[in-house]
């Protein structure tokens, strides 16, 4: 084929395909930039639960044209006093100039914004834009701690405790937890005392990965190294505590650890003088099955049957005290 007619066929198909192709045409700008400003102002400042899908559609589809306009606005506001309207539109509209605006701004400005109640929206921020967490992690990362107010360090465990597994979070965690501890074990006694499962599972094995148990029933500190492939499971108390009976002082949270040889398939092992209370057991129930039985005095004894295939060389429970 001469070479003329074959690179006119090939300009052919290319012209045929980009008139198929799909562009995503960009009219001209609804109103000039200040004009734009403007509204967009006038959307962040009366933002409320009422209206907010409302106006993340709004300043969404005018992104085309103001994305760096709306992005200055977001920053400006959280920095103004704005942050109780912000934190409902900042997940669907911040981007990662707007994350290094706000995480900049709330850390190097703790005592106001770096708060329990900005802790979602950093956290989110920071997730998502790692990028952002510099000035956090530069500071939170040296040899030195910062001081922090209870109500910063808070904020600081709040977001180590919930952010995704992402990364080197969790070892950037698992430095930084234990410098706040007292703080850092009220936050997960709360989630594992709360509603929601999921929290509690994820408190239940940050305390298990900072070492934050409690010695258990044999006076010892045991670390926990069996596998947790199940969710935790709720245990009511066995023993009745009647009227008059002495309220439970005893340690809130610990781990039991067989002893002896394997245990062998549908065999059970018995823990005792377990406290006398509700528990939130946490083992691998794709192995094991616990039950609970009244024990001597008030107490209760554990009991934990091998349902495996197979014998266990090792029984691991970790056990917390649901208030």
């Amino acid at each position: 084929m001469p070479f003329n007619l074959l690179k006119c066929l090939l300009l052919g198909c290319a012209l045929g395909a980009a008139a198929h192709a799909q562009f995503k045409e960009i009219k001209a700008a609804p109103f000039p930039p200040a004009a734009a400003r403007q509204k967009i102002q006038a959307l962040l400042e009366n933002a409320d639960g009422s209206n907010r899908d409302a106006t993340v559609q709004k300043l969404l589809s005018w992104i085309d044209w103001y994305r760096d306009i709306l992005d200055d606005e977001l920053i400006a506001h959280w920095g103004a006093e704005g942050r109780d309207r912000l934190r409902l539109l900042m997940a669907p509209l911040a981007d990662a100039r707007v994350a290094s605006g706000v995480v900049a701004y709330s850390w190097a400005h703790r005592p106001e914004a770096w708060t329990l109640e900005n802790a979602a929206v950093l956290g989110d921020l920071m997730a998502r834009y790692p990028a952002s967490a510099k000035p956090f992690l530069d500071d939170m990362g040296g040899s030195g701690t910062p001081q922090l107010s209870p109500a910063e360090a808070a904020a600081v465990c709040r977001i180590l405790i919930d952010m995704p597994d992402i990364g080197t979070w969790r070892k950037t965690a698992l430095q930084i937890l234990p410098r706040y501890r007292p703080v850092a074990e009220s936050l997960l006694r709360q989630d594992i005392n709360g509603p929601d499962q999921e929290a509690m599972y994820r408190a239940l094995r940050w305390r298990s990965d900072l070492k934050f148990d409690a010695a258990d029933n044999a006076g010892q500190k045991r670390p926990m190294t069996e596998s947790r492939a199940q969710r935790p499971h709720i245990v009511g108390e066995f023993a009745d505590r009647g009227a008059g009976q002495a309220v439970y002082r005893g340690p809130m949270a610990g781990t039991f650890e067989s002893t002896g040889g394997p245990i062998p398939q549908n065999a059970e092992y018995v823990f005792p003088n377990v406290p006398p209370v509700k528990l939130l057991l946490d083992f691998d129930t794709k192995k094991w099955e616990a039950r609970l039985q009244a024990g001597e005095g008030n107490t209760q004894v554990l009991v934990l049957r091998n349902v495996s295939r197979g014998p266990q060389k090792r029984c691991v429970v970790r056990w917390t005290v649901i208030e």
